[in-house]
């Protein structure tokens, strides 16, 4: 493989490295910091693990053979000005981000101070994990059948809809993702109050699925044939 041809793959092991940085700090050194918390704690020291190995091998397996693809999703939230990002995304992508951060800080402390809920059973705990990262696995998933997956509302040229892969079962699987990751990890890190962020950002998730197919119906006149032929946006046979 050529130098170039190696970027994005060291731009994938730095994003890692980055990634592991964040989620470690936002989860572990508040577990450590909170009254009764612990700098060992085995269930979030899983789940980053377990977070950022398949953060990781997505975006290994995108970058390796998939480059175009993993570049798109490495764009800001906030897009630059001539991609025409409508404003209200663009802040509330950043606010959402504020929130995610906040969401993730405040498990630990309700885990080990607050108590707000009992700890769901080890069978519910579990199977969250599971969902939690099948739901971080769906955004490599769809990025690689969709080179126009750029994490934020915008203007691309050239865009076509995205018939195959899961676009088959659900227009924004993307989206989808992000809310199983959200609910999934709550339940396996112990906190019934965590599902807060779940709820925050279901709300988020609705309002820019509005916002964003607004935006494709009005530039791809094919999108509304697609949107009858797969109606789920999010779960097939339900919404």
């Amino acid at each position: 493989m050529a130098a170039s041809g190696n970027r994005p793959v060291l731009q994938a092991l730095r994003g890692s490295l980055t990634n592991a940085a964040i989620t470690s700090t936002l989860l572990l050194v508040p577990a450590g910091l909170v009254p009764g918390g612990t700098w060992l704690w085995p269930r979030g020291i899983a789940f980053v693990i377990a977070y950022v190995a398949v953060n990781a091998i997505g975006d290994l397996v995108l970058a390796a053979w998939r480059p175009a693809h993993f570049q798109v999703r490495q764009q800001s939230v906030v897009a630059s000005r001539e991609k025409r990002q409508p404003l209200i995304d663009a802040v509330g992508s950043a606010g959402l981000l504020a929130v995610g951060a906040a969401w993730l800080a405040s498990i630990p402390l309700d885990v080990f101070t607050l108590h707000v809920a009992p700890p769901p059973p080890a069978w519910l705990a579990w199977t969250g994990g599971a969902i939690s990262m099948f739901g971080v696995a769906l955004t490599p998933i769809a990025v690689w059948e969709n080179r126009f997956a750029t994490p934020n509302v915008q203007q691309q040229g050239g865009q076509a809809i995205v018939r195959t892969g899961v676009y088959r079962l659900v227009r924004h699987p993307i989206y989808l993702g992000n809310l199983l990751m959200t609910a999934g990890a709550a339940l396996w890190l112990g906190s019934y109050a965590g599902l807060w962020g779940f709820g925050v950002l279901l709300l988020a998730t609705i309002a820019r699925i509005w916002l964003e197919e607004r935006e494709l119906r009005a530039r791809l006149p094919e999108y509304a044939d697609y949107a009858r032929r797969v109606r789920a946006r999010l779960v097939p046979f339900l919404i």
